[in-house]
């Protein structure tokens, strides 16, 4: 695996060559590493959009993926690291002959007030399988637990070896 920072995705050069780089044997992956901040938002949903194009993604699927790189990325930005703090996000992406194996993480340094661990998370989790969709009120809280568990094979919570939290999915897609 190899380690990208968010600012070598710059605008001023040619994504997709730089990250044509990293794929080998139909295979991509790499950890991009950012600082906790909206402001890498828009680089990392491109960047994603760029890799999604890359490995094969139909438009439906490239946009939900990255809905959810978004979403994970905002949950480690709002409750787990205090800004700048470097989260990471971990994108695995496999060709195979009948099928594309999808693997995203982000790894939070569980510095912030609201930061939880993955017991909390998996309590959390839980608590919300029990609680109708009509008892939400808000937009708050719909994201890990009403839309992207309906979308991934498995919606997963580690504790990471540095104090934070790792959020990751996994998903397979046959390849038509």
């Amino acid at each position: 695996m190899q380690y990208i920072q968010v600012q070598e995705l710059s605008e001023n050069i040619d994504i997709k060559s730089f990250l044509n780089s990293y794929i080998q044997d139909g295979i991509f992956h790499a950890t991009i590493v950012f600082n906790s901040s909206f402001e890498n938002a828009k680089t990392l949903r491109d960047t994603v959009d760029t890799i999604c194009a890359m490995m094969w993604l139909d438009s439906k699927w490239k946009t939900r993926i990255v809905l959810i790189v978004d979403e994970l990325n905002n949950n480690a930005i709002e409750y787990g690291s205090k800004h700048e703090d470097e989260n990471r996000l971990e994108i695995y992406m496999k060709k195979g002959a009948d099928e594309l194996e999808i693997k995203i993480s982000v790894q939070d340094t569980g510095t912030w007030k609201q930061a939880k661990t993955a017991k909390e998370m998996e309590e959390l989790r839980e608590w919300k399988k029990w609680d109708s969709p009509e008892a939400h009120k808000s937009i708050r809280g719909r994201g890990l637990f009403m839309i992207i568990s309906n979308l991934v094979d498995t919606l997963y919570f580690r504790d990471s070896e540095h104090q934070g939290l790792i959020v990751g999915i996994e998903k397979k897609l046959p390849i038509q």
